[in-house]
């Protein structure tokens, strides 16, 4: 869950619509992962971006619910803790899949596979899905894209000098 104090409150009325606030910051006490959602929200002939950090699975799923041909989530990621991805910061990746079940002592076990090939559980020691019973898919970047989706004139920023670290 994201919290924050009251004097972060950006105070201006009317700002930014009906049942909505707006925060200079926000806060984390917890170690658990959350989420990064990107949609693209096609708008005539045009796009805006959205972006929403669910703080857990349900959220996730209610974001992946409101999927639709003008409303397209551009990529999910996954922001993992220390103590999940075995460094000593939390991480930011692009999540592949996300899948829940139970495990042999009927625990809520959540796991998280990421591009790189890695797999983050919820629970310590447990990343196999076939040790897990009652497994369901929450998200697969392979059908959460979407293919019915465009826009008409929408044009992609030129991002002619790219480069991506291995390692």
């Amino acid at each position: 869950m994201f919290i924050s104090d009251e004097i972060c409150l950006v105070g201006l009325p009317g700002f930014p619509g009906p049942g909505r606030s707006a925060w200079r910051m926000v806060e984390r006490d917890s170690e658990d992962f959350w989420y990064h959602v990107r949609f693209r929200i096609c708008e005539g002939a045009g796009a805006r971006f959205k972006k929403l950090m669910p703080s857990d699975p349900s959220m996730l799923t209610h974001l992946l619910s409101q999927r639709s041909p003008e409303h397209k989530i551009e990529v999910v990621q996954v922001v993992t803790s220390p103590w999940m991805n075995g460094s000593p910061l939390e991480r930011m990746e692009k999540l592949i899949s996300a899948i829940v079940g139970y495990d042999r002592s009927g625990e809520c076990v959540l796991l998280h596979k990421v591009d790189s090939g890695a797999v983050y559980s919820s629970s310590p020691g447990v990343i196999d899905a076939g040790l897990l019973r009652n497994i369901r898919t929450i998200y697969d970047a392979m059908t959460a894209a979407g293919k019915h989706f465009h826009c008409t004139n929408y044009q992609t920023p030129n991002r002619s000098a790219t480069t991506t670290a291995a390692g």
